[in-house]
């Protein structure tokens, strides 16, 4: 499995993934996500942790859940951000657009408060 779901507190969803690299399993998740947006949810954290680098398959993912967890009403964090892939959103100059937590439990404060 590539990734996995879990309901945390205060109705955020947190997204743990291996890889965001194969935009064929990227697809698959995004459905995933759509199908829970649909069912109410629309906070998510996305749990880095596991993965080291990202590509531009991975970026198109993080635009996604941001785009469609605010379309939605919510907000999305990414958590556990490799040093690799925090430089890969500074070069990329989308730093700003995302909440970059250092665990799963700080990017579910932030989603909390807002």
């Amino acid at each position: 499995m590539t990734h996995t779901f879990s309901e945390r507190k205060d109705n955020i969803q947190v997204l743990e993934v291996k890889s965001l690299l194969n935009e064929y399993d990227n697809k698959s998740i995004m459905k995933e996500v759509e199908s829970r947006i649909s069912s109410g949810w629309n906070k998510f954290v996305l749990d880095l942790s596991n993965m080291d680098f990202m590509n531009s398959v991975g970026l198109n993912f993080l635009i996604f859940m941001l785009k469609k967890s605010k379309t939605s009403g919510g907000d999305f964090a990414v958590a556990n951000a490799s040093e690799q892939i925090v430089k890969l959103l500074e070069v990329t100059k989308l730093t700003t657009l995302f909440h970059l937590e250092s665990s799963v439990d700080d990017a579910m404060e932030n989603l909390s408060k807002g």
